[in-house]
């Protein structure tokens, strides 16, 4: 069993992530800033199981409203060929942290012996 962590504040396109943060008002950067601020994704494990691989992941929440997450997770071989992902919905309480497991399928005699779980993307609903 190997385990990996990965902390997802935000997304930006290479290149384009200076260019939109200073074309932005101060006071829409702030606000932007802040949303991201109050939420954070981590996998936690990543082992194989009799049906393929599965993640377990967190997602915290640091705003006083509940929110919902939209979490990709992707499976790869240490090659880094991407074999699945996975698209989970996760519902977060104000404040709090919520734990998670998606699986994918495959097959387990013709699967890699090593895959990871690579956190891909968090959206807030």
């Amino acid at each position: 069993m190997s385990g990996c962590a990965a902390l997802l504040t935000g997304c930006a396109h290479a290149g384009h992530a200076d260019t939109a943060h200073a074309s932005r008002p101060r006071t829409e950067l702030a606000a932007s800033d802040t949303s991201e601020m109050q939420r954070s994704a981590f996998v936690t494990a990543c082992a194989g199981t009799a049906a393929g691989w599965q993640a377990t992941a967190v997602v915290s929440n640091r705003d006083v409203v509940e929110h919902r997450y939209l979490v990709v997770i992707s499976f790869m071989t240490p090659e880094a060929a991407d074999l699945e992902r996975t698209r989970t919905e996760v519902l977060v309480a104000p404040g709090a942290t919520q734990d998670f497991t998606t699986e994918t399928l495959l097959d387990p005699v013709a699967r890699p012996q090593t895959v990871r779980c690579v956190l891909r993307g968090v959206e807030q609903l």
